[in-house]
């Protein structure tokens, strides 16, 4: 019994700490072997290429005005950039907002029923007439220069897709916002070391962009995000990531919306895994596969990593064994604790590992989604009390 405790335990430790250390210690090792040439990039505003801004929209009366505000200005030349709202089934005002932009170039693709976003898409993707395509949400609101850094990477023709970054404001600083943020800076860090490879695993749906070309139908039950640039890269063409291009949200409001929230991304996350690896093996893009296995195929069974080490700790003994299962039981126990401590300093001292644990409880969540066959396709539009703050502080932010 001794010997599976320890067997259970060490199997957790090493596999986190593969997931969080090793793996962007060995990104980063492969980056020093490889020497690639500088990337080409777009001189005159003549050479920019024409896109279509894709904004994802299902009834999202309160932030459609400003985000279609934003989109029209920004500094981009004029007549190479369509700005479409994809309106999947909105039942209140959305089309109405979207129409009166007509006059300044937005176009709207209305479709009757809620069937889910990414068959909206499907349906829209051949109607625009952009060669980028960049899709983006209702609540993403770009930084003026946005575009143009988002798309110079696309100057090189090995180039099949760009994500830019996504920044998350919250004024309210809540738990829950402020520990995804750093969660979320993570997250960051190891799409720059997969840029450097030019094997970017997938993108966020605030600010990404993909040649029309290689846009493909996509099942509705997956992450439009996730799914759409490995195949790109899957068929052997670069996928970037370009930081300098923002987009700014705001974070979720409180425990249940994000729940509701990541469980659903996750859900979706393992549904693309299977999606797209068959591409990777017809591809024979074996470190765009070591990525996806290493980044979410591992992300999404953290839970099990965890109980392997409660488990384990529990089983084996010894002194080290009995402090590691009780430290273990205190935090857990601590996590909806100090969910009902004051807003202050303390509170946001901890929300990174606060966040962690509702991460894993939305990652068990996800999971039983998968398994116990629930939509994932269609969507509901968050509350978003924050979304005018996080908007009116595009212009203030500065990147870390």
């Amino acid at each position: 019994m001794n010997t599976m405790g320890e067997f259970l335990f060490w199997g957790g430790v090493l596999t986190l700490a593969y997931q969080y250390v090793g793996y962007p210690l060995l990104l980063a090792l492969l980056a020093t072997m490889r020497r690639d040439q500088p990337r080409m990039q777009y001189g005159a505003d003549a050479d920019l290429p024409r896109v279509s801004l894709i904004i994802s929209a299902y009834n999202e009366e309160d932030v459609l005005a400003r985000k279609l505000e934003n989109a029209v200005s920004l500094d981009y030349p004029e007549g190479r950039l369509e700005v479409v709202v994809v309106s999947d089934g909105s039942t209140d005002q959305t089309n109405q907002i979207a129409r009166s932009f007509a006059d300044r170039g937005v176009v709207l693709h209305d479709y009757a029923a809620n069937r889910g976003k990414n068959l909206a898409l499907n349906e829209s993707m051949p109607r625009v007439s952009g060669e980028i395509i960049v899709f983006t949400d209702a609540n993403g609101m770009y930084e003026p220069d946005a575009m143009r850094k988002l798309v110079q990477p696309f100057a090189d023709p090995s180039v099949g897709s760009v994500c830019g970054e996504l920044v998350y404001r919250n004024f309210n600083e809540n738990t829950i916002a402020e520990g995804y943020n750093r969660y979320w800076e993570l997250d960051q860090m190891q799409k720059r070391l997969e840029s450097n490879l030019g094997t970017l695993l997938g993108a966020n749906g605030s600010i990404f962009g993909v040649r029309a070309s290689l846009c493909r139908p996509i099942p509705n039950d997956v992450c439009n995000d996730m799914v759409q640039p490995i195949w790109v890269g899957a068929a052997g063409h670069a996928c970037l990531y370009e930081p300098s291009a923002l987009s700014i949200e705001a974070g979720s409001k409180d425990l249940d919306d994000e729940l509701k929230r990541r469980s659903r991304i996750i859900g979706r996350g393992i549904r693309g895994i299977f999606a797209v690896w068959p591409d990777i093996r017809r591809g024979r893009a074996w470190l765009l596969g070591l990525e996806l296995l290493s980044r979410k195929g591992l992300r999404y069974l953290t839970p099990l990593w965890f109980l392997m080490i409660l488990l384990g700790s529990g089983l084996a003994s010894g002194l080290f064994y009995s402090l590691a299962f009780a430290g273990q039981v205190l935090a857990y126990g601590a996590i909806p604790v100090s969910l009902l401590l004051p807003e202050g300093r303390l509170q946001r001292l901890i929300s990174p590992a606060v966040y962690f644990g509702i991460a894993n409880l939305a990652a068990v969540m996800g999971w039983w989604k998968v398994v116990s066959g629930s939509e994932l396709g269609r969507w509901n539009t968050a509350d978003r009390p924050f979304e005018t703050e996080a908007s009116a502080a595009t212009s203030e932010v500065t990147r870390k």
